[in-house]
């Protein structure tokens, strides 16, 4: 792809195309897609404050223990370098951040374990040579975060000072749960709190664009 693009359709509920990633290595992930129905990356112009809940018991409960929320660069033995251009990376940091602020209390990231089974991957975004996946991780739970904190899982954040970031791993890429502030305001909202969701459970992660 030359150009960033969410994977989606301008339709009031938004079709995207998962991922799933049957292996740890993230270079050699045989990719098997499907669609799924998901409210969270709808790109229409209608603001939605709260999250969308399915309320559907999980199939399955389970923690996924072979990716844990450390900033983990794929450079270590084990790992192959993803080879992404840390400026496309900058870039989907800023889109995804960018998308977040369109609402007043900013966009969420909802992924239920019945929509997200099987420690599910979901595509998130892509720039030419790179490309981010947000991953549930502990099936226990429902879990939604801010696409404002993914971003700022991936960059640091717009502050003077960087924090820990997917940034940091450089041209390797790399995984990171998402880095939350948890007394922000969508995380507070009565919908929220009743909906049992949790800003936790998720990792971010940023890989070549295949």
């Amino acid at each position: 792809m030359s150009h960033g693009e969410f994977k989606s359709t301008l339709t009031s509920t938004a079709e995207i195309t998962v991922k799933k990633h049957p292996i740890k290595s993230p270079a050699s992930m045989l990719f098997s897609s499907t669609f799924i129905k998901f409210t969270a990356l709808v790109l229409a112009t209608r603001a939605a404050a709260s999250p969308v809940v399915v309320g559907i018991e999980p199939q399955a409960r389970r923690v996924c223990y072979d990716e844990t929320p450390a900033l983990h660069c794929y450079s270590g033995g084990s790992d192959i370098p993803q080879n992404v251009n840390e400026t496309d990376v900058s870039y989907i940091a800023a889109s995804l951040r960018a998308y977040g602020r369109q609402t007043k209390l900013g966009r969420l990231l909802t992924m239920t374990t019945a929509d997200a089974p099987d420690c599910g991957e979901w595509f998130l975004y892509s720039r030419n040579s790179a490309a981010a996946y947000a991953k549930k991780i502990d099936m226990t739970y429902n879990s939604s975060v801010l696409f404002e904190e993914i971003a700022n899982t991936i960059d640091g954040g717009t502050g003077v000072v960087k924090q820990a970031g997917i940034f940091r791993c450089r041209t390797d890429g790399g995984s990171y749960g998402v880095q939350v502030n948890a007394t922000a305001p969508a995380y507070t909202t009565k919908e929220y709190i009743e909906a049992g969701l949790k800003p936790s459970g998720i990792i971010i992660k940023i890989v070549a664009n295949k």
